[in-house]
């Protein structure tokens, strides 16, 4: 094997690993969102972060039932003609935790984050250049169906009439990329686009929140499978 060859399987190997490292974006029966994520066993997990921080931090009321939302909108997202297309909704929330450390809008260092909670963008979307605000949702529901469309979008499966403004201004792009892998679109691809750099960190952190969730609340592994 001459060494071109070999340089060019090192630099593909570890996009492929990526990959496949996490779930395809459409939700299917061979790809189906665990028995043992429910929105109450979500909701306590988000609880039981925000009260082992330095200085607890109560989540608004109004986001107490964010996790029953991501499961019925995530379950069908987009009526195409006589089909319900779902996404993989797990991990569209585990993403919405990262984007808004955890329901709490704040940085890290416990500093306003740059989306405020009250514009409910779940995603940051719109929320591309530093110091440019996001998009504005008018109640929660509509922000968690924001953000699910944009994630569909990403499966190059069409979204009819995004309710988000960056979701109609990229679709067209962001689905020719897409589309160029000729396989499903996971959510290691989607978070590869999300950046805009080939990186594997915000794939990772999305993995290592499914992971944390499953050593918690689904103690049976067959059933965590599932």
């Amino acid at each position: 094997m001459s060494f071109r060859l070999l340089l060019l399987l090192a630099l593909l190997l570890p996009a492929e690993a990526l990959a496949a490292s996490l779930p395809p974006i459409i939700a299917s029966a061979d790809n189906p969102v665990p028995k043992c994520v429910k929105p109450d066993a979500l909701m306590d997990f988000v609880q039981s972060v925000n009260m082992r921080r330095r200085m607890p931090i109560e989540i608004a009321p109004r986001f107490d039932h964010i996790a029953s939302l991501y499961q019925s909108i995530g379950q069908c997202v987009s009526r195409l003609p006589e089909q319900c297309v779902g996404v993989r909704w797990d991990y569209a929330f585990f993403q919405m935790l990262i984007e808004t450390n955890y329901l709490t809008f704040r940085r890290p260092s416990g500093a306003t984050g740059g989306v405020p909670a009250s514009d409910n963008n779940f995603a940051g979307l719109g929320a591309t250049i530093p110091g440019r605000p996001g998009e504005h949702f008018d109640n929660v529901e509509t922000g968690v169906l924001a953000h699910l469309q944009h994630v569909l979008m990403y499966s190059t499966t069409p979204v009819p009439h995004p309710v988000a403004k960056r979701t109609r201004q990229v679709q067209n792009d962001v689905q020719a990329i897409m589309r160029r892998l000729h396989r499903p679109v996971t959510y290691s691809d989607l978070a590869r686009e999300w950046t805009g750099v080939d990186q594997s960190g915000y794939a990772r952190d999305m993995r290592s929140l499914a992971e944390k969730y499953q050593r918690l609340y689904c103690t049976d592994q067959k059933t965590a499978e599932r």
